[in-house]
Order: C-alpha cells, then structure tokens, then sequence
C-alpha cells in the first residue's frame, strides 16, 4: 500500500468509513466523504506508453442529476454500477428506476459502451 492510499484508509476510519476508503480518491470533497456519496465529478488520469485516459466519476444519486449530465457527455465508455441488494436491483429496473434512468441518459449522451458491474453481492438479500 502506497503512502496515498494509507492516508486515504486514515481519513475513511476517521469519518467512521473504513470500508470505502477507496472511494477517497475520487470523492475529495468533506461533503461527499461525509455523506458517502459523489457529488460533483471526479477526475484522475493515468497513462499507458501509447494512451492517456481521463476517468470521470459522476454522481448516481438523483439530487445531482446535472453532474451526472455533465460526467457522462464527456465520456466515450462508462461503468455502471448497480446493486444486489432485493428491492434495490429489481427497483432500479422499474420505470423511473435509476438504473433504468441511468442506461437511457448514458445512451442519449452517446456513451456507446456500457460495462456493467453488480456490486453487494455477498449481502444476505441475495440469492
């Protein structure tokens, strides 16, 4: 573990968040840290010998729809992460679901790739 990520597993066990100190990285701002939730959009880079890639992480929550607008039409692929959880996965598939909301405003923004990752899988909800 680099002398980044310890900080960042430092801070997330302050806030009462050990798990999500990953999320550190992008998630910079107090408010988004404390909250547990993206708010604006992150941006890192990193480089190949032949490509740069810029990642973006837009918020998911519906209170920052604008942002999310702002992340995904700059994007050329995105990463969708849904949940597991019962009730929540099949939610967000029902009309106004945020996943189904998700999909359809990715696809209207001309976000061509889509990569789908289901997260929560080892909750007890799960089947």
């Amino acid at each position: 573990m680099n002398d980044k990520s310890k900080k960042y597993e430092k801070e997330a066990k302050e806030n009462s968040r050990e798990s999500w100190y990953v999320a550190y990285i992008m998630d910079t701002d107090e408010e988004e840290r404390l909250k547990g939730i993206t708010i604006d959009v992150g941006r890192a880079n990193f480089e190949t010998q032949s490509t740069r890639f810029t990642v973006l992480d837009a918020p998911g929550h519906k209170d920052y729809v604008s942002k999310r607008i702002s992340g995904a039409s700059q994007a050329d692929i995105g990463v969708l992460v849904i949940s597991a959880r019962k009730g929540e996965f099949e939610t967000g598939y029902e009309m106004g679901g945020q996943t189904r909301e998700h999909v359809q405003l990715a696809k209207t923004l001309g976000v061509s790739k889509l990569i789908v990752v289901v997260n929560k899988m080892d909750d007890p909800t799960v089947n």
